[in-house]
């Protein structure tokens, strides 16, 4: 191979082998070493330079070789040498023998950080004895700054992965900042999400240099870092996801103006520091959505279940008392149906506030449901009812809400631990049963409770549980009220009301477990089994050859919001009753709590061809715009207006007002509470066509119902038997 190298050389580099001596080939030689960019030197057994190329000579300061030859580092460069350590390292080649190759040296010069590629080999005479040392080296500053940056934002990005405590990713990032140059002092101040308060980040390395004494995760004053400001080299915005900042980043470079790249890095490194500050903020937001009440931000039902255990547990192991007390605006329903959902939302959170400011730092107030709230007191320091009278006060001085000027009341329950209850449940129980007690009272009245309410609470307890049974064996029946065509006496329709089939109580109205129902979220599973029940029935009534009726089921605000589309499908489905047979009834209360959602379910509802009915028309306030609003078949006047007819000319005015509003609409109307020959008169010559209530029948078994509808009718002279 050497042969075939040097047959194929080149004329020029023949040329340079014949015609020149080995004094020229010395002088090429160190011509060719002087154009390397590399250090390279040789020195003797004390140290002294024998050699250096033209890249040692400048980066020493001297003009020529020669000026440098004889000469000792410690003589060029003083103590700096030694602390260096470069005499070191080559005492030890020349006394091992062993070459040092390719490990990388930290060099200072002045402000200047170098690093350096270092190797050295023992330099030998022709008998092999050594007699000096050659070093080569090579500037790998830009190489290591490099790795730096690198390194400092994998260790960034590791931080966000890890999402770490903003303090710990902070602190960490101000770290890797100042690691990338020697004298650089980074400060980082980051605003709080909630409180627009600037939070102040301090590094150790500017602390120092402003003659303090500064952990970054520990400063919360910022009035003495604030001006390190002005002497800040450079800044960076903190970015944050919706285009504002979330702080600032300053950095402070002594002596020098940064490099690019150190720029460009920090720079990235601040818009990394936003997406860390981001997803850190987003899952807090997110752990307190869990944990708060989006509306008046205050703790709800879930932070309650977590945090009451642990203050009960405390105060048992302390032999300490607790009040927990259950708060309930009085009359919140009528405000918020008459106003609407707006004011009721601001009258809340507005309420939520005054109850929050009434409080002491060391109390507690959650909201755990529309108009309810909990206060947790400690009762170490006052009078818990004398605070409770100043919780009241507040919630009762008039509020003005948009035109509104609104007074509203609260009913306040309070029981204590341990007297009252052993745990979250019981206490809880005590204080809600206390609350009834006091609206029972008259509202706006505070209660405690006592022994006779733990009795009913026991009644309530077993209650449920006997609920819970009796939903699971189908303990429940219907019974149907006839709904009558006025001018016909002919039966048009039926109304399915549930009744329990209690085992030792006998038949139980709805009065004596609906509520419950409701609170403990039955009333879903019981109003899924009412509507099959009811549409089976409507079908064998047809199958069995009786006129056709309308069969209206009432639906609970719960089943309404809970897939009600689908169980009303699926029981069409499974009876095979025809959809024009099935009407749904509905409250006003119902469906203004959501209305675009509502509106969606009514005519998905509709499109099946279902009816739907507005139960207790004239009990709300905004009832004719929901009868343009919403997709009704059909309005039933609520029994309230009938009580007086038709002697009452206010009452008189009003039905007869609704009729010939419904009818102009096009929707049919159904008067309920219907209990006199008189009443029925009266709405049948104002243009009602049908009525309902005890005067035609009460609730009756299917059984009842088969035989009124093998009649032609029930009042067979229609009218004229109604006048009765």
């Amino acid at each position: 191979m050497s042969r075939k190298t040097r047959r194929s050389a080149t004329p020029a580099s023949a040329a340079v082998r014949e015609n020149t001596n080995p004094s020229d080939r010395h002088a090429l030689l160190e011509a060719m070493i002087d154009h390397v960019p590399d250090f390279i030197y040789a020195k003797d057994l004390e140290g002294r330079f024998l050699f250096a190329n033209r890249a040692i000579v400048n980066e020493n300061g001297f003009d020529t070789v020669e000026q440098l030859i004889g000469l000792t580092d410690y003589e060029i460069h003083g103590e700096a040498a030694n602390i260096a350590g470069i005499p070191d390292t080559e005492s030890r080649v020349m006394r091992t023998g062993k070459a040092d190759l390719g490990y990388e040296e930290r060099a200072m010069r002045g402000d200047v950080d170098r690093w350096l590629m270092m190797s050295r080999v023992p330099l030998r005479d022709k008998a092999g004895n050594i007699i000096g040392v050659v070093g080569a080296s090579r500037d790998i500053t830009q190489k290591k700054a490099s790795e730096r940056l690198l390194q400092a934002q994998a260790h960034i990005l590791e931080m966000i992965v890890a999402a770490a405590r903003i303090e710990d990713f902070l602190e960490e990032f101000v770290k890797a900042i100042e690691n990338l140059a020697t004298g650089l002092a980074c400060a980082v101040r980051v605003f709080d999400a909630a409180e627009g308060e600037p939070s102040v980040y301090v590094s150790p390395a500017l602390a120092q240099q402003k003659g303090l004494i500064a952990l970054l995760s520990s400063v919360s004053d910022p009035d003495g870092l604030t001006h390190s400001a002005e002497d800040v080299a450079f800044s960076f915005d903190i970015p944050e996801s919706g285009g504002k900042a979330h702080g600032f980043v300053w950095c402070m470079l002594a002596g020098r103006l940064p490099e690019p790249a150190l720029l460009e890095f920090i720079g990235a490194a601040a818009r990394m520091a936003g997406l860390a500050i981001d997803r850190k903020r987003a899952a807090e937001h997110i752990a307190f959505l869990a944990d708060h009440d989006m509306l008046t931000r205050l703790p709800n039902r879930r932070f309650l279940d977590t945090r009451l255990p642990e203050i009960l547990e405390t105060a048992g192991k302390t032999k300490g008392r607790v009040a927990v007390c259950f708060l309930d605006l009085d009359n919140f329903k009528q405000i918020n149906d008459t106003l609407g959902h707006s004011i009721g939302d601001a009258l809340l959170s507005k309420t939520a506030s005054r109850i929050a400011k009434a409080l002491r730092k060391s109390d507690l107030v959650l909201r755990v449901g529309g108009d309810e709230f909990v206060i947790v007191l400690d009762v170490r320091q006052e009078d818990v009812e004398t605070r409770l009278h100043r919780i009241r006060a507040a919630v009762s001085q008039p509020l003005r809400i948009g035109n509104y000027d609104i007074k509203v009341t609260c009913s306040i329950g309070m029981a204590f631990f341990p007297e009252h209850g052993k745990n979250t449940a019981e206490i809880v129980a005590a204080a809600d049963l206390a609350m009834y007690e006091a609206k029972h009272s008259g509202r706006d009245k505070i209660a405690t409770f006592t022994p006779n309410m733990a009795e009913d609470l026991k009644k309530k307890v077993n209650r449920i549980e006997e609920l819970r049974k009796a939903v699971t064996r189908d303990e429940f029946v219907l019974h149907f009220q006839p709904q009558i065509n006025l001018a016909s006496g002919v039966m048009n329709g039926v109304e399915a009301l549930v009744r329990w089939q209690h085992p030792t109580e006998g038949l139980l109205a709805p009065s004596e477990f609906i509520g419950l129902a409701e609170e403990t979220g039955l009333i879903v599973e019981l109003g899924e089994s009412i509507l099959r029940k009811a549409c089976h029935q409507a079908q064998a009534w047809a199958a069995a050859g009786l006129p056709p009726v309308k069969m209206a089921v009432n639906i609970s605000p719960r089943q309404f919001q809970g897939g009600l589309v689908e169980q009303i499908r699926a029981a069409l489905k499974e009876t095979g009753l025809p959809a024009s047979l099935l009407e749904i009834e509905i409250t006003e209360t119902l469906i203004i709590q959501d209305v675009d959602a509502s509106v969606r379910i009514m005519r998905a509802i509709k499109d099946m061809g279902v009816s739907l009915a507005l139960d207790d028309f004239g009990v709300g306030y905004s009832c004719l715009g929901m009868l343009k609003t919403f997709p009704l078949s059909c309005m039933k006047i609520d029994r309230s207006f009938l009580a007086h007819l038709p002697g009452n000319a206010k009452d008189s005015a009003i039905v007869s007002i609704m009729i010939q509003l419904a009818s102009s609409l096009g929707i049919d109307v159904i008067a309920e509470g219907v209990e006199t020959g008189k009443q029925s008169k009266f709405l049948r010559d104002a243009g009602c066509p049908c009525g309902q209530g005890y005067y035609f029948s009460p609730p009756v078994p299917a059984q009842a119902i088969e035989a009124m509808l093998a009649q032609s009718s029930i009042f067979p002279n229609g009218a004229s038997e109604a006048s009765r």
